[in-house]
């Protein structure tokens, strides 16, 4: 059972805010993939479900003149997949979309719900945060963007303020031949929340090398730029695999053991940083 609750579908952004900000127990639609789960276990009980499905421009989904791309709120993930630009710009993103649920689920799950269910695990978070992403949000008091690396505040906890949307997704345009790579380790062989993932981007042409991984700390962990000019992708290896445990804080739960997320979480890394570099020297 789904409980009892109120439904609006507005099509414009002003009266989606208005609907969310006066209701205290309400709850935004867009994919749903995780909410239908929250209203059938009683998890979570809205007193009110304002879906945004409809809201101009929330469908958007293009690419800026110099490259930027911008994910609206009611993309889906396989609507992600099929864009040319995610899968030639920034194929790091789109390893992580497609590792996500199935294909039937991915028609209705999105970027943004993604993020917002702010889950450890979340296997779009790593791949936005070495991208440099940032999320757009509308509000009772205006629109701001707030930085993919500055949007988690702990388990299903976001920095989104009483009455906030999030709109939209934005991506900077990338370095020029940006290279960006994810891998994820789950305990089913098909598709499962992972027990640990990693994304990297590298830049060539100034050697930086940024990662992030999730499912190992409270939030997705974005580390420190990593300098890769005049090492050996084995050598770069190793320091990120270190810089990476020493960031790690992970659990033990039904999916795996904190010591083996320890084990196997430098293994990605080195896994991804010898994807980006080629195996070579930089």
């Amino acid at each position: 059972m789904l409980g009892r609750f109120d439904y609006e579908r507005p099509t414009n952004l002003a009266e989606a805010v208005r609907l969310f900000a006066e209701t205290p127990s309400a709850a935004i639609l867009a994919g749903g993939t995780d909410l239908l789960v929250e209203l059938r276990s009683g998890r979570h009980a809205p007193r009110l479900l304002v879906d945004v499905k409809r809201v101009d421009g929330l469908r958007r989904l293009d690419v800026g003149p110099r490259g930027d791309l911008t994910i609206g709120a009611a993309v889906s993930l396989n609507e992600l997949l099929e864009h040319a630009a995610t899968r030639w710009s920034f194929p790091g993103l789109a390893q992580a979309a497609a590792s996500i649920a199935t294909y039937q689920l991915r028609n209705r799950a999105t970027v943004t719900g993604n993020l917002c269910n702010a889950s450890p695990a979340a296997d779009l978070a790593p791949a936005l945060l070495v991208l440099g992403a940032a999320v757009g949000v509308a509000g009772p008091r205006g629109a701001r963007v707030i930085p993919v690396a500055e949007f988690f505040a702990g388990v299903k906890r976001t920095t989104l303020r009483r009455g906030e949307i999030a709109t939209e997704v934005r991506i900077p345009a990338p370095e020029p031949e940006l290279r960006s790579a994810f891998l994820k380790q789950q305990r089913l062989r098909g598709h499962d929340l992972a027990v640990a993932n990693v994304a990297g981007a590298l830049a060539p042409s100034t050697g930086t090398l940024r990662l992030a991984f999730g499912s190992c700390a409270p939030t997705p962990i974005l580390l420190a730029p990593i300098e890769t000019k005049g090492m050996s992708a084995v050598a770069v290896g190793a320091a990120a695999a270190a810089a990476t445990l020493a960031a790690a804080s992970p659990i033990s739960d039904v999916r795996a053991s904190a010591e083996y997320r320890r084990a196997v979480l430098p293994v990605l890394v080195r896994r991804v940083v010898a994807e980006l570099l080629g195996g070579g020297a930089t």
